[in-house]
């Protein structure tokens, strides 16, 4: 038995006093404003994910089709609870056969950009379907890694925040992932404040990073739905500060 719900107060003491006996129990939550790379406050919908990272391993990332990098992580849970800018208090109750099997690990929650820009120019997040990501375009660490308590123990370990004031934000890019075909860019050209890169058609889902060196991974963008057809794609992104700016294109699938 798999459980989400938000809460207040003491009402997460009486959801608590629902739970199975061995069922463990998360709670979690962030201040706001919570931001994404581009520095805009998050949408309402948006996505936090709660991972689970092997004891002694690295929390490798999310690949740019919501799948976690390394065999060492799990992606467990998939929330589209964004609310004014901020993750509302919420109450995690996993099933005692699932924590016994990740009992040899931490949790950390991270802020996810699930962002999708449609034809008439609208940009919402994709969030999730069926608990799985799609569309990731970059992720950031919101919490501290935190053990989970049980029910049986009469309470909830609560993740501790990564910083006691001000809003958390998408740090990272999403990175490519495993045996996908990615986008050639086959033009640069500066537009003004504006950098037009032309793409190679390919379908799925794609995005453009930027940044001041070569990993091109300060700054993600909404993600374009492309159809795969011969005619180019063009996406148009900030021009980097400075005398120079790397650029790249990632597919999620």
């Amino acid at each position: 038995m798999k459980k989400l719900m938000t809460v207040i107060g003491a009402a997460g003491l009486a959801f608590a006093a629902t739970a199975g006996f061995d069922d463990a129990l998360l709670a979690f939550s962030t201040k706001g404003p919570d931001k994404y790379a581009d520095g805009t406050t998050v949408l309402d919908g948006e996505c936090y994910a709660l991972v689970w990272t092997k004891n002694g391993a690295t929390f490798g990332g999310i690949a740019a089709d919501g799948t976690a990098v390394a065999d060492t992580d799990q992606i467990v849970l998939v929330a589209p609870v964004a609310k004014d800018g901020r993750c509302p208090d919420v109450l995690f109750q996993i099933d005692s056969a699932k924590a016994e099997a990740l009992a040899d690990g931490t949790y950390g929650v991270y802020l996810l950009d699930t962002r999708v820009k449609a034809a008439d120019g609208t940009t919402a997040p994709r969030g999730a379907s069926d608990g799985k990501l799609s569309v990731v375009n970059g992720y950031g660490l919101t919490t501290k890694a935190a053990q989970v308590g049980k029910a049986a123990e009469g309470g909830v370990a609560a993740a501790e925040e990564k910083e006691t004031t001000g809003g958390q934000v998408v740090a990272a890019g999403a990175a490519a992932p495993k045996d996908v075909d990615q986008p050639k860019i086959t033009s640069i050209k500066i537009e003004g404040d504006n950098v037009r890169l032309t793409v190679q058609n390919l379908p799925g889902f794609m995005r453009v990073s930027s940044g001041a060196d070569i990993s091109a991974d300060e700054t993600q963008g909404a993600a374009q739905a492309t159809d795969g057809a011969t005619e180019e794609v063009i996406f148009y992104a900030p021009k980097a500060a400075g005398a120079s700016g790397f650029f790249k294109v990632i597919r999620n699938k």
